[in-house]
C-alpha cells in the first residue's frame, strides 16, 4: 500500500469514527406510500396497486417537513421521495411545494408513468433537484420485469422533462438482474439516444419478491459489470455510468464510483417509512426501526437511538466480517444487506471478488 492510500483510508477512518459520534442529518428517505401502478418481479418492497397497511396522509408528511426544518438546517439535509411510485401519493405536489418553501433540496425516484407534460413543468417550477426514472434495460428484457410498456413511458417521461426545460441531475437507475446484466451496451445506447447523462446501475439482492426468484448476478456477472463501469467511466461519452452504493470493494472503489464507500444508514441517513415507522434506507429490515412518528417525535428518535447503526461492532461477529482484515474500512457493508443483527449478511461483494487481491487484479486489468 502506498503512503498516498494509506493517509486516504486514515482519513476515511477518522471521518467514519466521527460521523458516529456527530451524526448530522443530511440525507433523508421519505418514503410516501407503498402502492405502485406496476408490480416488478424483483421489488424489494412488495410493492402492487394496493396498500400495504395504513399510510401517512399527506399532511403528516408536510408536518415531518417542518419539523426537521425547525430542528436541523433544511438547506443541508437531502429529501429522497420515494414509494412505491411517489407520484401517485394524493398531495405529492402540496409536499414538493413545502419542500421548496423551506429550503430543502429534494428529489424523487420514479417508474415515470405519471410525468406527462403537465407534471413535469410542475416539476420544474417546484424546483425538485434531482429526478431518478426507474428503467433496467432495453424495452425488450426491462418490460419482462417491469410490465409491457414500462420503458416506453419512462422514455416519454425523459422526453417531457427535456420539453419543460429541466435542468436538475436526471439520472437513468437500473436494477440489475442476471439477465439485465448481460445487456449493457444496448442499455448505455438507449439512455444516451435519450439525452440522460447519468446512468446508476444497483444489482437485485434478495429482498421482497426477489427472495422468490433466481435473479441475483453471478460472480462473474458482477465482475464484467464492475469492469464495464470502470471503462465507462473514462471514455468520455455519456451517459457516466456509476455503480451502486452496496459493499466496500477495496482498491477497485474509485473505478466504478464517485465516492468512497461508506454505508451511512444511521450516520447521516435516516428513513421514515410509508406508516410513520422510522428506520434509515427503505430496503432495511423491520429490526432496523427505530421508532414510530405515532409515539415520538423524529429528533428525539434521530438524536437517542441507532445505538446498532453507530456502533456496528456487531457485524464483526458474523459471516464473512468475522475474518476479513479490510473491517476497519468496511465496518461490516451495507446493512440492508442484514436481515436482523444475529444473521450474517446476504452477500458481500468485496467477498465475491476474492478480498483485495481480486479486487486489486480487477483494477490492473483495467
Amino acid at each position: 500500500m502506498g503512503i498516498g492510500n494509506f493517509l486516504e483510508k486514515k482519513r476515511a477512518q477518522a471521518t467514519y469514527w466521527a460521523l458516529t459520534e456527530q451524526h448530522p442529518l443530511r440525507y433523508l428517505f421519505m418514503e410516501v406510500t407503498r402502492k405502485c401502478n406496476l408490480a416488478c418481479r424483483y421489488c424489494g418492497s412488495n410493492c402492487t396497486p394496493k396498500e400495504q397497511g395504513e399510510e401517512m396522509p399527506i399532511e403528516k408528511w408536510i408536518e415531518l417537513l417542518r419539523h426537521v426544518a425547525d430542528n436541523f438546517d433544511a438547506k443541508k439535509v437531502m429529501l429522497a421521495i420515494m414509494g412505491g411510485e411517489p407520484l401517485i401519493k394524493e398531495g405529492i405536489y402540496d409536499l414538493f411545494a413545502e419542500a421548496q418553501k423551506l429550503g430543502f433540496p429534494y428529489g424523487i425516484v420514479s417508474n415515470g408513468y405519471f410525468i406527462d407534460e403537465e407534471a413535469a413543468k410542475k416539476l420544474v417550477s417546484l424546483g425538485i433537484g434531482s429526478i431518478s426514472l426507474s428503467m433496467d434495460s432495453i424495452p425488450e428484457y426491462n418490460d419482462m420485469f417491469r410490465g409491457k410498456g414500462s420503458a416506453e413511458k419512462t422514455a416519454r417521461a425523459v422526453n417531457n422533462l427535456h420539453a419543460a426545460g429541466y435542468k436538475g441531475i436526471l439520472e437513468i437507475l437500473s436494477s440489475l438482474t442476471n439477465v439485465t446484466a448481460d445487456h449493457l451496451d444496448e442499455m448505455r445506447t438507449f439512455v444516451a439516444e435519450l439525452r440522460v447523462p447519468r446512468w446508476r446501475l444497483v444489482p437485485v439482492f434478495a429482498i421482497g419478491r426477489a427472495k422468490d426468484h433466481d435473479y441475483l448476478v453471478s460472480t462473474e456477472q458482477l465482475k464484467n459489470i464492475l469492469t464495464y463501469v470502470a471503462k465507462g467511466r473514462k471514455d468520455g461519452k455519456l451517459p457516466v455510468p456509476e455503480f451502486g452504493e452496496e459493499s466496500y470493494l477495496g482498491c477497485f472503489n474509485d473505478d466504478v464510483r464517485p465516492a468512497k464507500f461508506t454505508c451511512n444508514a444511521g450516520l447521516t441517513v435516516a428513513g421514515v417509512m410509508f406508516d410513520g415507522k422510522v428506520g434509515a434506507c427503505p430496503e432495511l429490515g423491520p429490526d432496523f426501526i427505530q421508532g414510530d412518528l405515532k409515539e415520538d417525535t423524529f429528533t428525539n428518535i434521530w438524536n437517542k437511538r441507532y445505538q446498532i447503526f453507530r456502533d456496528r461492532s456487531w457485524t464483526k461477529k458474523l459471516g464473512p466480517c468475522a475474518k476479513c482484515k479490510s473491517f476497519k474500512y468496511c465496518h461490516g457493508g451495507s446493512l440492508h444487506l442484514y436481515p436482523d443483527t444475529k444473521t450474517p449478511i446476504s452477500r458481500c461483494f468485496y467477498d465475491m471478488l476474492g478480498g483485495e487481491k481480486g479486487c486489486k487484479e480487477l483494477h490492473e486489468a483495467g
